[in-house]
């Protein structure tokens, strides 16, 4: 067993909901953070659009989007729907079975969601993660597997309680180590993400990388001494923790070149830097081209894969 899935099966379900919704017309409806949860969304049929953490992502047939905290979130039929904090947009909806709900217009959508109880305790990892994973129908890993077993929670309403319970705890486990993976780099070794006081120094990081942090400040917060946090971050992370926050620096940074106009000073403002060219030198260093060719290379590919697409 990988150290990913290690980390995956501390985590403890203890408990699943499984809902199907039949949806037509306007819906939508704004969800709170579920704490101690997790949450899926599986289209069936039709499409919908899940916005979370300022990201919007259309979730289509045979697709599911996971949310590995149960962040707040809006769900809808599209972005031309708009749902107020704490509001709903589904109107008519009514219960169909004991676990179906379906609106008065002619479904055209539908949804499995998955509501999943956590004891978390030990997984402070679990704050690292993605607010969502997007997982595709033709993912390898994934994708089939998933779509084909949550389908069968969707249609086979004569399943006993506890084979549900069995499935979804299987897959649950698959999910959290998928959204591991898909952290990355980002993301320090197993043994630093069992321990709670690392993680809290790597989430305040995480949080703000542009801040002039101290490492002094940083051990306070998080209860640790200036020499002990050193020292077990340098173990666990494998270089010393200004060389892991100048790596979000970077990674933040390629991430405002990739998806907004903004200025290549005002990202090296943004991301800590109190000059744009010692962040030119940093970025280029890191990434092996200044951040001016690395925006061009990215919208130049961009552009190229448009043009494929539009060939006949």
């Amino acid at each position: 067993m990988s150290e990913i899935d290690a980390l995956a099966r501390s985590l403890v379900v203890l408990g699943t909901e499984v809902t199907s919704l039949e949806l037509g017309g306007r819906w939508g409806k704004h969800r709170r953070t579920a704490p101690a949860g997790a949450k899926l969304y599986a289209a069936l049929h039709g499409g919908s659009e899940l916005v979370v953490a300022g990201r919007s992502l259309s979730i289509g047939p045979g697709e599911l989007a996971f949310l590995p905290r149960a962040d707040e979130h809006v769900i809808r039929d599209s972005a031309a729907t708009p749902i107020p904090r704490d509001g709903s947009a589904c109107v008519g909806m009514q219960q169909a079975a004991a676990d179906v709900w379906s609106t008065e217009a002619p479904a055209t959508t539908s949804l499995v969601v998955v509501d999943l109880r956590l004891d978390h305790g030990d997984a402070p990892w679990l704050a690292l993660l993605p607010a969502v994973v997007h997982i595709h129908g033709d993912d390898r890993e994934l994708g089939r597997w998933l779509a084909d077993t949550l389908a069968l929670l969707g249609r086979a309403r004569t399943l006993s309680p506890s084979l549900r319970e069995t499935i979804t705890a299987s897959w649950a486990q698959a999910l959290f180590a998928r959204a591991l993976r898909d952290a990355g780099d980002s993301l320090p070794a197993a043994e630093a993400l069992r321990d709670d006081r690392i993680v809290a120094a790597l989430l305040r990081l995480r949080a703000e990388p542009e801040k002039p942090w101290e490492l002094g400040e940083l051990a306070a917060q998080v209860g640790m001494s200036r020499s002990v946090l050193a020292a077990r971050t340098t173990a666990l992370l494998g270089e010393p923790l200004g060389s892991y926050l100048r790596r979000l620096r970077l990674d933040r940074a390629a991430s405002l070149l990739a998806t907004t106009d903004a200025s290549v000073k005002a990202i090296a403002a943004r991301v800590g830097y109190a000059s744009e060219p010692a962040f030119t030198r940093a970025f280029a260093r890191a990434r092996g081209v200044a951040p001016n060719a690395y925006r061009r290379a990215l919208r130049q590919a961009a552009a190229g894969s448009q043009a494929s697409l539009a060939r006949p």
